[in-house]
């Protein structure tokens, strides 16, 4: 048995994210852990895990928005190249071409939006983390089957942390391959919801 220490925030937002970097950092170290994963739509939320996991041996992984939905600073691209961090530009792991037909039918509803949905009851932060660690590990980034530990939030920043076994995303189900949340390390009380 491990008793470890849990973050949980009265509210969802950026004003979480130097915290929620410290925890998971704390984590990672003392889990031993080689992979940190952040969602940054900007660079921003990514320069800041980079910088704090600077001085270690753990590899940062910034997943951003898919090209064209989100403005990626290039000042903040040349910082993360400098911290030796990994960017991963790819398409949403819960957005498919099912998920087109609710913009066109409003009444449809695809597996992926009740996916989406669960995990929202988490936080907004655990279905973005889910879905950047399928992301970096659908990209190469990070093997699959790694415990990673996935920072993520609501719009801005990171109120979420948690440990997660890497999967690909059609493997997201499976009962050997597929994505397990190992730990929670931070989490808001509070939810915002889309």
């Amino acid at each position: 048995m491990a008793k470890r220490e849990v973050h949980y925030f009265d509210e969802s937002g950026s004003q979480n994210t130097g915290e929620t970097t410290k925890a998971a950092k704390k984590a990672a170290l003392g889990l031993g852990l080689k992979y940190v994963v952040v969602a940054s739509g900007s660079g921003t939320t990514g320069v800041k895990v980079a910088e704090e996991f600077e001085d270690s041996k753990v590899k940062v992984v910034v997943v951003t928005e898919y090209a064209g939905s989100a403005e990626f600073s290039e000042k903040n691209r040349e910082k993360l190249e400098k911290l030796d961090a990994t960017v991963v530009t790819s398409m949403h792991a819960f957005i498919s071409p099912a998920e087109s037909i609710s913009k066109i039918y409003a009444n449809h509803c695809s597996e992926n939006t009740i996916i989406k949905q669960v995990l929202r009851r988490f936080s907004q932060g655990t279905k973005v983390a889910a879905e950047i660690v399928m992301m970096a590990t659908d990209a190469g980034a990070i093997p699959a089957g790694e415990d990673v530990v996935a920072l993520a939030g609501a719009g801005e920043g990171a109120d979420t942390a948690i440990i997660i076994k890497s999967c690909h995303a059609d493997s997201f189900f499976d009962k050997e391959k597929g994505i397990e949340f190992r730990e929670i390390i931070a989490l808001p009380r509070k939810k915002k919801f889309w």
